[in-house]
């Protein structure tokens, strides 16, 4: 496992509540941090076995193009794209800075950071797996009868399973 990077990513934005800031924008800087399996690439020197920070880039890139009221709903946007991008992500933290933040007085800058660890273990074997979202992971198991789930639920009390184990359930 190994971290990858893309610090002090500088853009131009027009995000805030004040008008003036819709106006004249203000200087942003973006971090993403993403955690993942590098052996693969480390191995074969192959782009397309790791997460290509261009591609985090370009997604940050877009993100900050559509003008919000809050940083916070740019960072949401930010890592729903990671995810929607990457399927390989262990843990993903984005920091958005927003330098000198019209307060009334000098500040150099205010940040949201969010971090989230997509890294489960399987409560039946004890695996470790993927998960974006849990909700959606069940979701995705629409042939699974409601008894099975609600005896899984009652078992393990509606943590994910990894596929290895929910193959027993769902043939």
């Amino acid at each position: 496992m190994a971290w990858i990077a893309l610090e002090g990513m500088r853009f131009h934005a027009f995000h805030g509540v004040y008008e003036a800031e819709k106006i004249l924008g203000t200087e942003y800087l973006v971090d993403v941090y993403v955690q993942a399996q590098v052996t693969a690439a480390a191995k074969s020197d192959k782009l397309e076995k790791t997460i290509n920070y261009e591609t985090i880039y370009q997604i940050c890139r877009l993100e900050m193009d559509k003008p919000r009221d809050l940083i916070e709903a740019v960072v949401g946007s930010i890592i729903e794209r990671m995810k929607h991008q990457f399927a390989e992500m262990e843990a993903l933290r984005v920091r958005l800075r927003k330098m000198n933040p019209p307060l009334g007085g000098p500040v150099e800058m205010a940040w949201v950071m969010e971090e989230q660890n997509y890294m489960k273990e399987c409560p039946r074997c004890k695996s470790r797996f993927i998960v974006y979202d849990d909700e959606a992971y069940w979701a995705s198991y629409n042939n699974l009868y409601d008894a099975t789930r609600e005896n899984l639920n009652k078992q393990y009390g509606n943590k994910p399973l990894c596929p290895t184990c929910m193959k027993i359930y769902v043939g």
